[in-house]
């Protein structure tokens, strides 16, 4: 997927993730999920934020990836999933987002909160119930009206959305944006996307008169835009093509003159791809971009494009073959021969330089750790907290990370699914928090339970059960 915008709007606005609160979504009845930046009150910073979600298989920690992803979609306009049934609670058959946001443009300061809820139809059939964009201005001390300013809340009654007031303001005796709000609701049902922000309502929303957007256009174009250029969600299936040899799939976010590109540029491993001159040159790009930083994770890589030379594409334009390499000295291979952990920093590290340098840019990644040397993730955390820009949220099972960020950026799943998400408490500025978080597992002592308990024992005699069983069914 690639994605092109113009780039003046993104650069005039910052905007930053604050809250995520999910309910009914998989197996998390309730998770509040908060960034460091939003414990210490530093909303609209421009130093790095980094969180880390740690916690036992199952337990809700990449149900936050997930939830972002349907959100990142709904703000871009475009669908959710077609499974997105199989997402929502079966114990409530309803679901609902929210997710917190600050902006910052033009001397505005404020904080946006984006709700979707979502109910299950069937088993494979859901619909979108509910839809709401509110906002409040931060005075430099706090956030003014607390119940927040009730931008939209679609919720599928008769009128497109209420408040009622903006909704006479845009429609008026304009007859035509009437039919249009009307198609538009309907475009947004029957598509599984957002009212909000889908091409017809927001080109509603957006051309009417400054008197009337004056206190929502601004937040509409920012979201859209953040969305678009600035979020990365990366999950598991991001790595499948790796794992498997197969492809590598660069994600990226490219200024290309007065637009900019963003997505995952597919590459293949096993064999050399044939692609557009186009993406010829945003790997080429890419790769000269990421070579400044590549050779100080792994020292002595560095990578290259063979070209094999012009081809023609199907469609009848001349494209180029090439196939990725590696270097180290003078020992050229083909990449595909690099460990699996090396292919994946090389996969996202167009994107780790973003969230490096851009406070505006948010990577939210399931699996960081996944292939990645303890040591090296260690390393690269503690560069990010100490000196990035940006935002990053990562699920991961290596513990090295609780030795090398601070308490406020490491949250907990839980095994409670009423209270999914906890920072661990009681810790001391000389508590390792990796040993506290074992030592929480085995012995207690916070607020929630953060391990459902397993038995060596139990599980050894399991083992010997099954295998006895095996056999018996083998002599039938």
């Amino acid at each position: 997927m690639t994605c092109e915008r113009g780039c003046s709007d993104m650069k005039e606005a910052l905007v930053r993730l604050s809250e995520i609160k999910i309910e009914g979504f998989k197996n998390t009845q309730y998770g509040l999920v908060q960034m460091p930046s939003v414990l210490g009150g530093t909303f609209f910073s421009q130093k790095s934020d980094v969180l880390g979600i740690y916690g036992q298989n199952g337990s809700g920690k990449t149900a936050v990836i997930e939830a972002m992803d349907f959100i990142q979609r709904l703000l871009m306009g475009r669908p959710l999933p077609k499974d997105t049934a199989y997402f929502i609670s079966k114990e409530l058959n309803r679901c609902t987002i929210t997710v917190t946001f600050v902006i910052c443009i033009q001397e505005k300061q404020v904080k946006a909160e984006y709700a979707v809820e979502l109910r299950r139809i069937s088993n494979e059939e859901f619909e979108i119930t509910r839809e709401s964009l509110a906002s409040a201005l931060w005075n430099g001390v706090k956030f003014k009206n607390k119940k927040k300013l009730i931008c939209f809340d679609f919720s599928g009654g008769n009128a497109p959305f209420t408040p009622g007031f903006r909704y006479n303001d845009l429609v008026g005796n304009n007859e035509e944006n009437k039919i249009n709000f009307g198609v538009a609701k309907e475009f947004a049902k029957e598509n599984f996307n957002s009212f909000i922000f889908n091409d017809r309502a927001r080109k509603i929303f957006l051309s009417a008169p400054e008197d009337v957007t004056e206190d929502y256009a601004y937040i509409i174009r920012a979201l859209f835009q953040y969305a678009g250029v600035n979020l990365f969600v990366i999950s598991n299936e991001h790595s499948g093509g790796i794992s498997l040899n197969l492809m590598l799939p660069f994600a990226f976010r490219l200024e290309m003159g007065e637009t900019i590109a963003k997505g995952d540029l597919p590459v293949r491993l096993d064999k050399p791809s044939l692609i557009s001159q186009k993406r010829f040159d945003m790997v080429r790009q890419i790769i000269t971009e990421m070579s400044i930083v590549l050779g100080t994770l792994i020292p002595g890589l560095s990578i290259g494009v063979y070209d094999h030379g012009e081809q023609l594409l199907e469609n009848g334009n001349t494209g180029r073959k090439i196939e990725l390499i590696s270097k180290r000295g003078d020992v050229i291979i083909p990449l595909k021969y690099e460990s699996e952990g090396i292919i994946k920093i090389i996969s996202i590290l167009n994107v780790l330089m973003c969230v490096y340098n851009d406070p505006s840019t948010c990577l939210i990644i399931d699996e960081l750790d996944a292939g990645i040397y303890e040591y090296l993730l260690g390393e690269l955390l503690s560069a990010f907290e100490k000196s990035a820009k940006g935002q990053m949220i990562f699920t991961s099972h290596n513990l090295r990370a609780l030795e090398m960020l601070n308490k406020t950026s490491i949250l907990f799943s839980t095994t409670n699914p009423r209270n999914r998400y906890m920072r661990l408490q009681y810790v001391k500025t000389n508590n390792n928090l990796r040993d506290l978080y074992l030592r929480s597992i085995t012995l207690g002592g916070q607020q929630e339970e953060v391990y459902a308990a397993t038995d060596t024992v139990e599980i050894g005699r399991a083992f010997r059960r099954a295998g006895r069983a095996v056999l018996d069914g083998g002599e039938n």
